[in-house]
């Protein structure tokens, strides 16, 4: 059977009731009352959240993740903000051992102590011990605790187990752990913050807190400058009480980063503490973390001051400005204590640059800077037909007399000291400190004008990293220069424009 359309049988279709429907959005456009209420509801539900949990929150319950750009650097504060005066707290039969920061009196909390590298390098302090805040400095090693003399990728602060642990900068919690070495550990990522080689411009850093004993943050929590995240604790490898603090790059393979696995160390026949203590792989320290107390004492200009200064014109930025001041200003001891913090971070960060330069970083050997009291002795046929070179070291004590401090911080430099431990295998680089001195043959920490320095061989072969120095690779009067010598000759330096030579440095073969 053959189908016909209706239209050649005659018939069509007819609507009984013709009524145009309107369409969604001219439905929409004569309702205002049902915008006005959608909108309503909209607003009240993002007011809510953002003036209960800001902005970060918001943004991560709506893309599910925050927002960097949002999180402005404000400055930093240190880690912890007091700890026991050890000396008054053991007279009232208090340690570290037996007893929690809440039975520490009141009246021997003191604020941490300033984070001194002059201080930290020398190894016959008792780091760790006595009055001693800091057990094992950056780039330490367990055995003395002295800085540089392993390779320690953090500064362990003592504190007595629940003293509080703060945030040292706004950014976003990015690891919660309570397994491993590092116990439980928080890690913190701070976006647009000043890079400590190159202040005026910004990067990412990582901010570790090891060893605690608890935790009051969670995985993507956005933490604000000085906020409480933690207590410390004794949790994982840890000898004692103490706060294991760590900045990484965000370079590093991992956070928290640690210089070498342990595969790695067996390979060199050492354990996980021998690794640290004999500096394994010290350089890649240099390369993936920064000092974190001198960081954080840099406190670099936040960014809301920046702003401030570039637009006065408006009233809320005139309170602005009026706020910001209020809260940096500084007495001229913390203003140089700051400007020392910001120069030995520069120097540390053109080191790590000039590590990263290195093709090849498993060949690159660092030295145990232990100092070796070694007689050194030039062989007959040197002392036959080479002139005798005499070199003295002046070793200035430390003292608490301030006017002699402000004759070390403020004297102009006359002489300058060239000290290495007096032998070399001709492997590897050795490391040579320059230290300044003014007419007394003290140390002087805030040098002024001080010509650049250049570094010679008179007498040997020797490849210098850098040749020359300039007054800014000092840190509180001290300046780190790699040496590579060239031969087995003893080798004696001279620093020029000071014309002086150093102790001889003799060459000991395979030993």
């Amino acid at each position: 059977m053959h189908l016909r359309s209706r239209k050649k049988i005659g018939f069509k279709l007819l609507s009984l009731h013709k009524k145009k429907e309107p369409h969604a959005f001219h439905y929409l456009k004569q309702r205002a009352s049902f915008l006005i209420a959608a909108f309503s509801l909209v607003a009240f539900v993002t007011g809510n959240m953002v003036g209960q949990h800001g902005w970060y929150a918001f943004w991560k319950s709506v893309m599910g993740k925050v927002d960097d750009s949002l999180i402005v650097y404000t400055g930093t504060v240190s880690p912890i903000d007091k700890v026991p005066d050890y000396t008054k707290w053991a007279q009232y039969g208090g340690n570290i051992q037996d007893h929690t920061f809440r039975q520490v009196p009141s009246e021997v909390l003191v604020s941490v102590p300033r984070y001194q590298s002059s201080i930290q390098r020398n190894v016959d302090a008792l780091h760790g011990a006595g009055s001693s805040t800091y057990s094992v400095s950056y780039l330490g090693s367990y055995s003395s605790g002295a800085e540089g003399t392993g390779s320690h990728p953090a500064v362990d602060i003592r504190a007595p187990i629940g003293t509080p642990v703060r945030s040292i900068a706004n950014g976003v919690v990015e690891k919660v752990d309570e397994n491993g070495g590092f116990g439980k550990v928080v890690v913190i990522r701070h976006p647009n913050v000043p890079d400590p080689a190159r202040p005026d411009k910004t990067t990412t850093l990582y901010s570790s807190y090891a060893h605690l004993s608890a935790i009051y943050v969670t995985e993507g929590t956005v933490v604000h400058k000085g906020e409480y995240i933690a207590d410390s604790g004794q949790t994982g490898f840890a000898s004692g009480p103490h706060l294991h603090f760590q900045i990484d790059r965000e370079e590093a393979p991992w956070h928290p980063y640690w210089p070498f696995t342990g595969a790695e160390a067996s390979r060199e026949g050492m354990s996980l503490t021998e690794g640290v203590d004999r500096g394994l792989f010290q350089s890649r320290i240099y390369i993936y973390t920064v000092n974190p107390m001198l960081y954080v004492q840099a406190n670099y200009t936040p960014v809301e001051m920046t702003i401030a200064k570039a637009d006065v014109k408006e009233e809320t930025n005139t309170n602005l400005i009026t706020d910001t001041v209020k809260k940096v200003v500084m007495t001229v001891a913390d203003r140089r204590a700051q400007r020392v913090a910001r120069l030995q971070a520069r120097r540390d960060e053109r080191i790590r640059i000039r590590l990263a330069r290195r093709q090849e970083l498993d060949e690159v050997v660092v030295l145990n800077t232990e100092p070796q009291q070694i007689k050194v002795d030039e062989p007959e046929e040197t002392k036959t037909h080479e002139p005798v070179i005499k070199s003295t070291e002046t070793v200035a004590s430390a003292s608490n007399d301030p006017v002699e401090i402000e004759s070390m911080l403020s004297s102009d430099v006359a002489s300058i000291d060239i000290r290495h431990d007096r032998e070399f295998t001709g492997r590897e680089w050795e490391k040579l400190t320059l230290v300044l001195l003014d007419e007394k043959g003290n140390p002087v920490i805030n040098p002024k004008n001080v010509s650049d320095i250049h570094l010679k061989a008179v007498y040997g072969s020797v490849e210098f990293n850098p040749p020359v120095v300039s007054q800014l690779d000092f840190s509180e009067g001290e300046a780190v220069v790699q040496m590579l010598p060239r031969g087995n000759r003893t080798v004696v330096i001279q620093a020029m424009p000071f014309s002086l030579i150093s102790a001889p440095m003799r060459y000991m073969g395979g030993r």
